[in-house]
């Protein structure tokens, strides 16, 4: 696998409405509701620790076959996201992690929204490797978005407590 380019070659504006497309308005309005009410009842931590509990059942719900090289996860990954109408993923190889950047996710107009999708989508990931095996020690995390009204989402898993 290569290191991440700086900039990557997706259109914004094609994927903008590609994601507009694949998530009907009643998907956005229940995320936006769900990410607010969420919040305002059990406060932006516990809503997070939630969302990331309904990642990782869907991860449980919709597993990916084994891998054995980062070619392989990357398609097992990118089926599993096709299966979800999620985007797309690409995985790259950093400096003591790997990073999965995903483009062509469902789109949110709020921030709420899109930060409760992001924790959803960060679960989903990091249940995905751990499917693949266990390693204590390690986790995903949402490293970046990048700029723009519908940026790609860089998330990085790596060794955590360094």
């Amino acid at each position: 696998m290569a290191v991440r380019p700086a900039n990557n070659s997706f259109d914004p504006l094609t994927l903008g409405v590609a994601a507009r497309r694949s998530c009907p308005a009643s998907l956005r309005g229940l995320m936006e509701g769900l990410a607010t009410a969420l919040s305002q009842v059990a406060g932006d931590e516990q809503a997070l620790r939630i969302l990331a509990g309904a990642g990782s059942a869907i991860a449980r719900e919709h597993a990916i076959q084994a891998s054995n090289s980062l070619a392989e996860l990357k398609a097992a990954m990118n089926a599993g996201l096709q299966a979800l109408d999620w985007g797309q993923v690409d995985v790259y190889e950093a400096e003591k992690a790997l990073e999965f950047v995903v483009v062509g996710y469902p789109c949110f107009d709020g921030v709420e929204a899109q930060t409760a999708f992001a924790a959803i989508l960060e679960a989903l990931l990091e249940g995905w490797l751990t499917q693949q095996a266990a390693r204590p020690g390690l986790a995903m995390r949402l490293a970046e978005r990048g700029s723009g009204a519908y940026p790609p989402l860089v998330f990085r898993y790596e060794r955590t407590g360094l």
